[in-house]
């Protein structure tokens, strides 16, 4: 069993999902509970600094811009949730 710490640790070396650029920072989504408090880091999706909170377009920024460019967060999650599981069966 992995650990939500293992698991953001593991979705960090992956890499922006959207971008592929290094050293993302986890996004925790907001589409799970109204915007209303943290959801699980197993939901958590790695965006580079620019398309977190840097950017007009970033998540942070501008959630409807942000998703028309980049994605949903729920379609985001489960690319990070494929990511993840394609690096684990390399191991």
């Amino acid at each position: 069993m992995i650990t939500e710490k293992q698991y953001i640790k593991l979705i960090l070396s992956l890499g922006c999902i959207v971008t592929g650029e290094d050293n993302p920072v986890p996004h925790h989504p907001k589409c799970f509970n109204n915007g209303y408090g943290k959801v699980s880091d197993f939901l958590a999706i790695p965006l580079s600094m620019r398309l977190h909170t840097m950017q007009d377009d970033a998540i942070h920024n501008n959630r409807s811009l942000f998703e028309d460019r980049y994605g949903r967060e729920v379609d985001l999650i489960a690319r990070t949730v494929q990511a993840v599981a394609s690096k684990i069966r390399r191991k």
